[in-house]
């Protein structure tokens, strides 16, 4: 859990999406998804329902709070993706 924090604050330092911006909620994600994207370049998903999401569009995984299996995010799990 703590380098899971420690890489979310380096990321937080070096992503210019994750300063001041637009915050965009999406609206195609599935019930029980919460998916926001800000610009530029960065989506957030969290999986809070019971079964796998397929991740949207993206050209990398910045950080998860588990493993992707699939390109899909597990029940319980987040990512922060780059476009």
């Amino acid at each position: 859990m703590l380098e899971l924090y420690r890489t979310a604050l380096r990321i937080r330092r070096e992503h210019p999406a994750l300063g001041d911006g637009t915050l965009t909620w999406l609206d195609n994600a599935s019930d029980g998804v919460l998916a926001f994207q800000r610009d530029p370049g960065f989506i957030c998903v969290v999986n809070l329902s019971t079964e796998p999401y397929p991740l949207p569009d993206h050209t990398s995984v910045l950080l998860t709070s588990e493993p992707v299996e699939d390109n899909r995010l597990a029940p319980d799990q987040a990512a922060w993706l780059a476009l």
